[in-house]
């Protein structure tokens, strides 16, 4: 890429993170319930006291218009009079996908949902089906009768906050299911969105039923189960979710108020059937994103504080200007360990709240559950050992290289439930290379999506290489634009099967080899022991992430091996080419000997990337 235009780029991209950069107070923020006021007359001031500023609280559509066409606040009124004049703003979930009632004493009704009865009975074509053909309580939002009346309800509901709270409610949230975040949910793993209109829909575009989604890819056995319409069922479920989405932000606005959405962690292949890609798609609709993670990866509990940062980074380069981070311990709350994550909780959210547009966080999950039948109630003593302060962000005024990390969401569709050898090892790749990256002094990272890679992207422009961290589903498409930003000057890495099947699982037996001079590879079940130019001697182990040992790869004519099987030395794990690297494992996730191969990885992508593409270059002794 030309120098002076990226640093150009570069430059306004800054500015444009600098002025996006709010200097209020940073939202703090959880789920205050009814009950909770009632229980302890000082909440408020015992919440200020550890660093609240807001109250997330919920608006039912069933309790507004509980009659049809009648609209009715006043069992609210007094609820957030109590918060808003205890000096406590809001957050506002407009509550209307179906979640299980519960009254204002906290007590559930398991025969009712946040629905009116009404539409249940006056419009059954309106509600959803799962896979399995049965009824959710989900109204189905790209049905216009459901439309017009829950567009009606969000108009009344902003027009009503707005005039009694002016200033006072920092958005609303679309609840467009039960879970409250902009996906497909489940329950029970029965995903939704099958109803007959659905069905219609999707075989008048494709010319056949909707695919049922309900099992599991593992890469460690090679060949994921291809799935012919897997592309085009992301796209079908994607363009309902934003149009819908979208339509009710735009309701929002026009009464105004800010729309907000939440979003789950994206980069699981739990999460991949329900609908990840959509957060590339809604930027321009959504005044607030928030990003949250229940520190749960589908089996098992996972105390792990890389994740909100690195989707807090992601979020911030596919377009939103304001991010917020979610914190839940729910999951953890169940075993009676929640305790043990707040540590956690603290680290991730400190470091999140350094990073560029995050304005804030919400926390959830930290309730008393004394009764089954009722909600819990906030737990101020866990509360308070919260100490959430942002952490100091490291200086990038002399940063000298800035680097893309693509997660692809493709990626993760295509490998969804993928538990090979106990751990999701596309979702490590990505973790470990951003929470490595990140920290080098000299380096910008950016976690990217597909959104990124088009060729007028503003962020595009001001990288100077790219890192594909064990992507191994991608779509033609994707390698194509890949390929045009490395033939624009930008160096691309790779850390193993880049792109190898496409976006519905088919194997192409490509890792883009010609771009990254692979003549041929074996894999390699255990590990081995290389060579590198500078006479290292390096031992690679098989270990539970690598998951099924190497790739030894045999380099094209011109194209380097930095890494040399000592015993077959027309092999080896790295390729260098013309601003190319290629890795036939996983670096970043090496067990053994950890450290070094961490610092291999960083120096050799250094050292990928020709001087000419940085403001300041490293010694030539630096970069054989």
């Amino acid at each position: 890429m030309n120098f002076l235009l990226r640093s150009a780029t570069a430059l306004l991209y800054a500015l444009f993170f600098a002025s996006a950069a709010v200097a209020k107070p940073q939202v703090a923020t959880l789920i205050v319930m009814p009950q909770d006021l009632r229980q302890n007359p000082q909440i408020i001031g015992d919440l200020q006291r550890v660093g609240i500023n807001h109250a997330t609280v919920y608006l039912n559509w069933s309790d507004v218009e509980a009659q049809p066409g009648s609209f009715d606040f006043s069992a609210y009124n007094p609820y957030f009079d109590q918060l808003t004049q205890g000096g406590l703003s809001l957050v506002v979930v407009l509550d209307m996908g179906g979640r299980t009632y519960f009254d204002a004493n906290g007590k559930m009704h398991p025969d009712r949902t946040t629905v009116p009865t009404w539409l249940y009975k006056q419009f059954p074509d309106g509600i959803m089906k799962n896979f399995s053909g049965q009824i959710t309580p989900q109204p189905d939002f790209a049905n216009p009768t459901v439309r017009e009346l829950s567009a009606k309800f969000v108009r009344h509901a902003v027009a009503h906050m707005q005039q009694r709270y002016p200033g006072k409610v920092l958005g609303y949230s679309i609840g467009l299911q039960e879970e409250h975040e902009i996906k497909y949910g489940q329950t029970g793993y029965q995903w939704r969105d099958y109803a007959d209109a659905a069905q219609a829909a999707f075989r008048a575009q494709n010319g056949a039923p909707l695919p049922v989604i309900n099992y599991t890819s593992d890469i460690a056995l090679g060949l994921p189960r291809t799935e012919p319409l897997l592309h085009a069922h992301k796209q079908f479920r994607e363009a309902r979710l934003k149009e819908a989405t979208c339509f009710y932000a735009n309701t929002i606005r026009s009464q105004g108020g800010r729309a907000m959405s939440y979003f789950g962690e994206l980069f699981t292949a739990h999460d991949a059937i329900y609908a990840t890609s959509i957060a590339e798609q809604l930027a321009d609709c959504l005044d607030v994103a928030v990003i949250d993670y229940n520190f749960y990866d589908g089996w098992a509990l996972s105390g792990d504080a890389r994740v909100l940062p690195m989707l807090a980074n992601y979020m911030a380069s596919v377009g939103y200007k304001q991010i917020m981070v979610g914190a839940y311990a729910e999951q953890w709350e169940r075993v009676k360990k929640s305790a043990e994550l707040l540590p956690v909780i603290n680290r991730t959210l400190s470091t999140a709240l350094a990073l560029p547009n995050v304005i804030g966080y919400e926390v959830g999950g930290l309730q008393r559950q004394l009764d089954p039948h009722l909600a819990g109630t906030i737990d101020l003593k866990k509360l308070q050992t919260l100490n959430v302060r942002p952490t100091p962000a490291t200086s990038d005024t002399k940063a000298t290289l800035t680097i893309g990390i693509l997660a692809s969401t493709t990626n993760y569709y295509v490998w969804h439930g993928d538990r090979s050898g106990g751990v999701n090892v596309h979702r490590e790749a990505l973790l470990a290379a951003y929470d490595l990256l990140s920290t080098q002094p000299g380096f910008k990272v950016h976690v990217i999506g597909e959104k990124n890679l088009r060729g007028d992207d503003p962020l595009l422009q001001t990288l100077d290489a790219i890192v594909v961290p064990h992507q191994a589903a991608l779509p033609a498409s994707v390698k194509q634009q890949l390929a045009a930003f490395w033939k624009q000057g930008g160096t691309l890495i790779q850390d193993m099967r880049l792109g190898e099947f496409d976006e519905n699982g088919k194997p192409v037996f490509d890792w883009m080899h010609e771009l990254f001079g692979i003549e041929a590879l074996h894999w390699k079940p255990r590990g081995g022991i290389f060579m590198t130019g500078n006479g290292e001697i390096l031992r690679l182990k098989s270990s539970r992430k690598l998951y099924t040992g190497y790739a030894a790869m045999t380099p094209r004519p011109g194209y380097r091996l930095l890494a040399t099987d000592i015993v077959n030395k027309r092999q080896g794990i790295m390729v260098r080419g013309e601003r190319t690297l290629a890795f036939g494992f996983t670096p970043q996730l090496v067990d053994d000997t950890q450290d070094l191969w961490k610092k291999i990885f960083v120096r050799e992508i250094t050292n990928a990337i020709p001087c000419n593409t940085r403001a300041v270059c490293k010694t030539p002794a630096h970069r054989r």
